[in-house]
């Protein structure tokens, strides 16, 4: 997105070597981003384990991922045009520029709603989170952010406050504008950014802060049994916890799946926030610039990162994604013959 206001008096764009790169790396998120959230959608539809209603929010993001990038090859046409303007018709780039900035605001939302669900799940026993944490309620959730993502891309053009088309001067379709009310609106679009970087930062910090006090006092709690034991050995701690006549300590309250789910997702916002926060300093701080260019796309190659890390560091997926390849592998070579 467009950290300045355009107008007529400013002739010069960004250099054109500088805007192949930037093409190049959108063309290559797209391809890499397409597959990869192809494959979480699709492992989640074929595979019962992934069909849990954590998965839904993980879906929401596949899905609003997998439309960023389809965008990715229409923004790169205009980095490469020449001429000064988009080579296709004005309208294309205008939905293009709507569509992306839409999906990304809604990535970013279903970041922040999977942060805060996951803190409401971790931090309260397993029938204490039934009442909100139900298939139907995470779906209008989903549905909530997709409305209010649309909505805060549609309304300011609709109220003419700016307009989506094409930005000659880094050649790329994004939020343009010749008012001063659109320099506000830029400027108040990266400090939503920056609102739902903290508000993630805020979720999974409690998160861990959660999991970090009830493991100490698990061991505490341990240590003092073992002391009062007079058959105590030198078992590890994980088969004395697993064992029939220990008492429940307060850590079982921790669904161990649920754990596991939050720290891969905590990665995908760490890798989220590096790409968003360079974005956010230069909605807050306007000015034509070429870091401006480069956060755009480090912002936009987000989209694509997300499906590596759910296929590095969840087995299940790990497990969805071979079996997904290898059929197709086994299916392409069976055509062959």
């Amino acid at each position: 997105m467009e950290s300045t206001v355009e107008t007529a008096t400013v002739p010069s764009t960004i250099a054109f070597h500088h805007r192949v790169i930037a093409a190049a790396f959108l063309i290559a998120s797209s391809v890499i981003g397409l597959f990869g959230n192809s494959l979480v959608i699709i492992s989640v539809i074929t595979t019962k384990k992934l069909r849990t209603i954590t998965n839904i929010l993980v879906v929401n993001l596949a899905v609003a991922d997998f439309l960023s990038c389809v965008s990715f090859p229409f923004i790169a046409i205009g980095l490469l045009s020449q001429t000064g303007q988009y080579p296709l018709h004005e309208s294309i780039c205008a939905s293009v520029a709507g569509v992306t900035h839409t999906c990304v605001l809604c990535s970013a939302s279903t970041l922040v709603v999977i942060g805060f669900i996951r803190r409401y799940v971790i931090t309260r026993s397993v029938r204490g989170h039934q009442g909100f944490h139900t298939p139907r309620k995470i779906v209008s959730v989903a549905l909530a952010i997709w409305l209010f993502s649309a909505a805060y891309m549609i309304l300011p053009p609709v109220l003419g406050v700016g307009r989506f088309g094409y930005s000659t001067y880094y050649g790329i379709c994004t939020f343009i504008g010749v008012t001063k009310q659109s320099l506000y609106y830029v400027t108040c679009h990266g400090i939503l950014f920056a609102t739902i970087l903290l508000l993630t930062l805020i979720f999974y910090g409690l998160i861990l802060r959660h999991v970090m006090r009830h493991n100490r006092q698990f061991r505490e709690k341990f240590a003092v049994e073992k002391d009062v034991s007079s058959t105590s050995s030198d078992a590890n701690q994980s088969k004395v916890s697993s064992s029939s006549d220990s008492p429940t300590p307060m850590i079982k309250a921790i669904n161990q799946k649920e754990v596991e789910i939050t720290k891969n997702v905590f990665l995908v916002v760490c890798i989220f926030i590096v790409c968003f926060l360079a974005s956010s300093v230069n909605f807050i701080i306007p000015g034509s610039s070429l870091s401006t260019l480069y956060g755009y796309m480090i912002m936009m190659i987000n989209s694509a990162i997300n499906p590596i890390v759910y296929g590095l560091k969840h087995p299940n997926f790990q497990e969805a994604f071979k079996r997904i390849l290898c059929c197709r592998r086994a299916h392409l070579e069976y055509v062959s013959k």
